[in-house]
């Protein structure tokens, strides 16, 4: 269990008040010697250091007959009296209920709201019992929650006994017990007990009444028992997938109130394969509402976070009409579908921001096709915020060099047409306007256009009315890319370039002038092309 979960365990809930007791409804055995299924690991662990008391003890006596000073009185410890001792308290654990969780059938809890726990699947070889609630079947449910219920109290042992039938409940917090509680087995067996205060001398103890007597029992046990329904329901909107079973993410946009486009993005095959330099890392590339690569680490959350997102709080179970449009996911600020190859479309829907209890700012959030309204931090509904800069890649050319097919460069009256055929530098072969030509010169000029990166993205330009000053077509051998780069000085200081004739990025215009001078030196092997333009 993690240690989020654990220290929710320890929190206690406030007693609540007219709840009758189930004292006479289980029977309850009591032993003083139960039938011994191996120590605890605190006595195991205490007895560990008894046996190292020994081994220093004989060391030191070794050491004093050695070394024999002045006689004197000195303290003993009966080692053999200590260890027995620690037996002893072991045995005074009290078995209240011998019944294993594997054979649990239902439980009935009644503490602030009143509900059923009941097994819906039978353990299996491979699988354990599947546990819901009652009216609540289609409503995901936090497992490890859900099984402290049917575990905890299965094979319960209580660590005192209090007292017999007492008169005053109310000093133990059982006149109006946080929670009373019925579990019932497959044997037909019932097993009943009513959960009070926390001790005030030990608050790792819980009182607790079976069968008419007040009991101490470990707290940690008793915790869950006082929650009411909402805290088990799962606050993970969507399950994250196993890595062996994670589904690629084909496709995904993002359509928000506050833009006038979509973000879309979709998976990039090419870019996966290219892992090699001059590719691109990430798996995805922005199609809309411009062409531009993605950068891995600022995109992932976007194109792959659905999964696994996990809401602040349950806003609404079975959300009425009348919450749905409260919340404003009638008409949805910001919507995302994600498509993946396993078939699966999944919708995600953010309405209004609210204040929840702890001061947070959140968003009302529905997942398509389920019941549950959820209160999304808005620092996770990144899907709300996102602007195309905040995840692209500055990168204008992002195919591998030898998976070039064709590329095709014009700048005025000049012309380079580049045809290549290979998988990689030692059987690549590329031509020049039909005739033979350097490999490695093609790999260096290739080289420099990867260098070249957008300095700003353009969203709400148009194409200037003069042709390019420069333009490069490319096409891989696979026919998964082809693509056209266009480049038109708009000033003195400062040019566009377009991809498939959109606008899309701003850069200075010294970036067109060294474009310009490596495609007039290629033909003289002598002179080296510049590769920056800062």
């Amino acid at each position: 269990m993690s240690e989020k979960k654990f220290s929710q365990q320890q929190d206690t809930e406030d007693s609540q008040a007219g709840m009758d007791t189930f004292f006479a409804d289980a029977p309850v055995t009591v032993s003083e010697n139960p039938e011994k299924k191996g120590l605890s690991k605190n006595i195991r662990t205490l007895i560990a250091a008894v046996a190292a008391l020994v081994i220093l003890g004989g060391a030191l006596t070794a050491v004093l007959l050695l070394n024999p000073g002045p006689e004197e009185e000195t303290d003993s410890v009966d080692v053999s009296s200590l260890a027995n001792q620690l037996l002893d308290d072991e045995d005074k654990a009290i078995l209240l209920n011998d019944e294993s969780a594997d054979d649990l059938t239902e439980i009935q809890i009644s503490n602030t709201d009143q509900f059923r726990v009941y097994q819906m699947a039978d353990k299996t070889e491979d699988t354990d019992a599947v546990y819901t609630i009652e009216g609540y079947e289609s409503i995901p449910l936090d497992k490890d929650y859900l099984s402290t219920l049917v575990k905890n109290a299965s094979s319960l042992s209580a660590d005192q006994l209090i007292e017999e039938n007492p008169e005053d409940l109310a000093k133990y917090g059982l006149s109006t017990p946080a929670a009373d509680v019925v579990m019932h087995y497959r044997d037909g067996t019932d097993f009943a007990f009513s959960v009070g205060s926390v001790s005030p001398m030990d608050s790792t103890k819980t009182y607790c009444a079976v069968n008419g007597s007040v009991y101490l029992i470990k707290t940690s046990l008793m915790a869950n028992y006082q929650k009411n329904i909402n805290f088990f329901f799962s606050t993970v909107i969507l399950e994250k997938p196993a890595d062996d079973q994670y589904p690629i993410v084909e496709s995904l946009r993002v359509q928000r109130k506050n833009l006038d486009y979509d973000l879309y993005m979709e998976y990039a095959y090419e870019n996966v394969e290219d892992t090699s330099v001059g590719g691109t890392a990430a798996t995805h590339v922005l199609r809309e509402p411009v062409f531009a690569y993605l950068n891995v680490e600022k995109s992932s959350d976007i194109t792959n976070g659905m999964f696994g997102l996990t809401a602040a709080e349950i806003a609404a179970i079975h959300p009425s009409e009348e919450e749905i449009e409260n919340a404003g996911l009638n008409d949805p600020f910001c919507t995302v579908t994600m498509s993946c190859d396993d078939g699966n479309t999944y919708v995600l829907k953010f309405g209004n921001t609210y204040t929840t209890a702890s001061g947070s700012t959140a968003y009302y959030t529905l997942l398509e096709g389920t019941d549950i309204l959820y209160g999304v931090a808005d620092t996770r509904a990144v899907w709300t915020t996102v602007q195309p800069g905040d995840i692209t890649s500055a990168n204008i050319f992002g195919t591998y060099v030898w998976n070039i097919a064709r590329l095709d460069v014009t700048a005025g009256d000049e012309k380079l047409a580049f045809a290549g055929q290979g998988t990689n530098q030692d059987d690549y072969i590329v031509t020049k306007n039909g005739q033979e030509c350097d490999t490695e010169r093609f790999r260096l000029f290739y080289k420099f256009l990867l260098y070249i990166y957008g300095e700003e993205l353009f969203l709400d330009m148009e194409l200037p009315d003069h042709a390019p000053d420069a333009e490069v077509h490319l096409a891989t051998q696979n026919g998964r890319e082809d693509y056209t780069i266009s480049f038109y000085r708009l000033s003195g200081l400062t040019s566009m370039i377009a991809v498939d004739g959109v606008p899309t990025y701003k850069i200075r215009s010294s970036c067109v002038d060294t474009v310009l001078h490596n495609i007039e030196i290629f033909d003289n092997p002598d002179e080296d092309f510049i590769m920056t333009w800062q």
